[in-house]
């Protein structure tokens, strides 16, 4: 069953936050796709739903070192 996940982000650290979550996604079988805003970008991560939930938990600890 496919699943997906939609967040925002504004913070300095866009191009790493999108390359990290892009690397994760190619290695564990799911699908980032990216929108670029005014300010920031929206991402959107589609796959399993272990995949989906485990690029989102690690998308969460790099943000916040991002920040």
């Amino acid at each position: 069953m496919l699943t997906s996940y939609q967040f925002l982000y504004q913070g300095p650290a866009l191009v790493y936050v999108q390359q990290t979550i892009a690397a994760r996604c190619a290695s564990h079988d799911c699908v980032l796709e990216v929108t670029s805003l005014l300010e920031g970008a929206r991402f959107r991560v589609t796959g399993q739903k272990d995949a989906v939930r485990g690029a989102i938990q690690m998308a969460s600890v790099w943000i916040r070192r991002a920040a």
